[in-house]
């Protein structure tokens, strides 16, 4: 089953990450991808369990549900689906290498 969102932002921090890469990496290329994909079904990633949440995001966020979209770079987008009257929006919270979201999930 898929679910299209309506739109994919991202916090503060993740924006500032965003805008600090030049539209010529591709790793920019690979985020505007995702975030298309996020957009057609906003559950193509991986739900992550409750008890490997960061407590950060819990407390920052107030999160309900978290969901992790490894890239093709290695890369993680952390993210989670917020429900709104007239659809669900996506919110991307980090986007990191896979060695840093190993150390914030503790793995």
């Amino acid at each position: 089953m898929s679910k299209r969102a309506k739109d994919v932002i991202g916090t503060k921090e993740f924006r500032k990450l965003f805008n600090q890469i030049s539209e010529n990496e591709p790793q920019k290329r690979e985020l505007h991808n995702a975030f298309k994909t996020l957009q057609e079904d906003c559950l193509c990633g991986n739900k992550i369990t409750h008890d490997l949440w960061p407590q950060s995001y819990i407390k920052k966020y107030k999160i309900k549900n978290l969901w992790r979209l490894p890239l093709r770079s290695g890369w993680r987008l952390v993210y989670t689906i917020m429900g709104e009257k007239d659809g669900f929006v996506v919110c991307i919270i980090e986007a990191f290498s896979h060695k840093e979201y190993e150390k914030r999930f503790g793995y």
